[in-house]
């Protein structure tokens, strides 16, 4: 009885999953391969592309993001984690795969195993990295060299850089392949920016460094999505763009042009109320109907990723047009005004974000309104919101 109960608990996970919520995630994977041509046009053909797509795909779902970017021509992709770079091998994808959060103890053996790339910048790396290498009998592992030219995060500082390269022309040195050298830019995205410069030129004072010991990596890649944009003489190599190509970027004003948002997000109206001006709404009674009213209730909250800071804020799309957030945002449902729209239903399309009619709401909107910024509105949306 037992076995039998168990056998059907596990044929229960093979089942696929149930959809009945009205909420989704809308990923058009012809934007991701648009974006991609967007960069490369932009950076030139000899510049390759290394497709960020950590984060889940910046929440679009990495595994199709990274297959879409890989089959329409990127070079690679890049994660933050060994984990990440597991998921993406799991399934089968085989192009190179960038680990930016370097050999976390533990993580050497996976790494090798996998054929991950890792970035390193300190001699723990090297040592626990090549004697996976030596236990494992494979060749020499690729990695790339992460230097601190200033966002003062990972890497090392230049100072640093005579004795890790020793270490690495050393016995464990042997065992990895010093394919690429790297920095990240602090300041890319801001407009008036006195930083970046400084940066991309001590990098290149250590790649002066590095040629002076017969060291010529493959690959130097300094730009990410901003910085390829405002930076074009410091794409060296290769280029990492990640939020560019999902269609966004940290601000407007450092956006490519011609990009196409990836992600949209949707919901329906579950349910009508008619209420009397004066009525309050939501936790906290925050807002006082100043009229009578008909509200839609929307099946979306902040725990889909919905921030809770755009309550009073936020607008929505219906019928293509828009309908302000009333109330507090709760963690399950929202509330908006349709009293301009007399005749909409139960059932009538929500958009969250993108497109309806001729109206839009861009990912810029709902970062303003929630006080975060673009990524932390696309990587937010939670793993509940199905994404299609």
């Amino acid at each position: 009885m037992i076995s039998q109960g168990l056998e059907r608990r596990r044929g229960d996970r093979r089942q696929p999953p149930i959809t009945v919520r009205p909420t989704y995630a809308h990923i058009d994977l012809a934007a991701l391969v648009h974006n991609l041509g967007v960069v490369r046009r932009w950076v030139g053909p000899r510049c390759r592309v290394l497709a960020v797509v950590k984060a889940d795909g910046y929440g679009h779902g990495a595994i199709e993001a990274a297959r879409a970017l890989v089959d329409a021509g990127a070079w690679g992709l890049a994660v933050s984690l060994v984990e990440e770079g597991v998921e993406l091998r799991q399934a089968g994808i085989a192009a190179p795969v960038l680990v930016l959060g370097g050999v976390v103890p533990g993580s050497e053996d996976v790494i090798v195993h996998r054929s991950l790339t890792p970035v390193i910048w300190e001699r723990e790396h090297v040592q626990r990295l090549a004697s996976a290498v030596r236990r494992s009998g494979a060749p020499p592992a690729a990695v790339h060299l992460k230097i601190d030219t200033g966002m003062s995060r990972l890497g090392l500082l230049p100072s640093e850089l005579g004795g890790l390269l020793d270490w690495l022309e050393g016995p464990d040195g042997g065992d990895l392949r010093l394919e690429g050298v790297m920095t990240h830019l602090a300041c890319a995205d801001d407009l008036d920016d006195p930083v970046s410069p400084q940066q991309i030129e001590i990098f290149r004072e250590a790649l002066g460094s590095l040629s002076a010991r017969g060291i010529h990596p493959a690959l130097r890649h300094v730009c990410n999505s901003a910085g390829l944009v405002r930076h074009p003489k410091a794409h060296f190599d290769m280029v990492r763009p990640g939020i560019a190509l999902y269609g966004a970027a940290s601000s407007p004003a450092v956006a490519l042009e011609e990009l196409s948002m990836a992600m949209s997000v949707h919901s329906r109206i579950l349910g009508i109320r008619e209420l009397p001006a004066g009525a309050r709404v939501s936790y906290g009674h925050r807002e006082e109907l100043r009229r009578p009213s008909r509200l839609g209730i929307v099946p979306v909250g902040y725990a889909d990723g919905y921030p809770r800071r755009m309550s009073g804020r936020a607008q929505v799309l219906v019928r293509g047009h828009r309908c302000r957030v009333l109330g507090n945002i709760t963690m399950d449902v929202s509330m908006i005004d349709v009293s301009d729209l007399p005749d909409v239903r139960v059932g009538e399309r929500v958009t969250l974000l993108g497109q309806q009619g001729r109206e839009r709401l861009s990912v810029y909107e709902l970062a303003a309104w929630s006080d975060e910024i673009p990524y932390e509105i696309l990587c937010g949306i939670s793993k509940r919101v199905p994404r299609r």
